[in-house]
């Protein structure tokens, strides 16, 4: 009975760390996505109001 228990708490564990890491991993995703769209349009403002003088 008790390894049961410990076997239903290791899932619910490892179920929500996998849920927790797979939506980190979208976040990861949409900041590379924004970095590149950054990179290939001068940046956010940093360096592009240089170019302009």
């Amino acid at each position: 009975m008790l390894l049961l228990i410990v076997l239903a708490i290791l899932a619910i564990i490892l179920f929500s760390v996998g849920f927790v890491v797979h939506w980190l991993f979208i976040a990861a995703i949409v900041v590379a996505l924004i970095w590149l769209i950054s990179l290939f349009t001068g940046g956010f403002g940093g360096r592009a109001g240089a170019r302009r003088l």
